[in-house]
């Protein structure tokens, strides 16, 4: 069974008000089930610590997988998502892209996957989030 990727379009006038872009570069993709998937997210922002990765399914509300600190340390996977640790991240400091990686692909995680982070200052909800991929 093949799983098609799709990225969600969304506006990023919201981001760059707020001195941060999230970019992907990725248009879509496809790939079998129980394959390798890497979502990336390029984050450019200095006040940026942050990095959160939200999972949406059809029909329910964002569900936080992780996030991890925007150097690539202190990866926290979250503890109310049931698929949390089927997921990592690897982060490239030098291209400021985070990568979130499924290492078996499977139906349940079809989806679409949003990338977040948060000025320093703040850390909180009220701040600017992109979609980035389908599953």
């Amino acid at each position: 069974m093949l799983i098609y990727m799709y990225i969600v379009l969304f506006s990023l006038t919201q981001v760059a008000v707020l001195g941060v872009s999230l970019e992907q570069s990725e248009l879509s993709w496809t790939k079998p089930k129980g394959k390798r998937v890497f979502i990336s997210c390029r984050v450019t922002s200095l006040a940026t610590d942050y990095i959160h990765w939200y999972q949406q399914k059809d029909g329910e509300a964002l569900k936080r997988i992780l996030y991890v600190k925007n150097d690539g340390s202190g990866l926290t996977y979250d503890p109310n998502h049931p698929q949390a640790r089927e997921f990592t991240v690897k982060v490239d400091r030098s291209s400021n892209i985070h990568e979130l990686r499924v290492d078996t692909l499977k139906t349940s995680h079809s989806a679409v996957y949003y990338c977040a982070c948060w000025e320093s200052s703040s850390h909180s909800d009220s701040n600017s989030s992109h979609p980035v991929q389908k599953l």
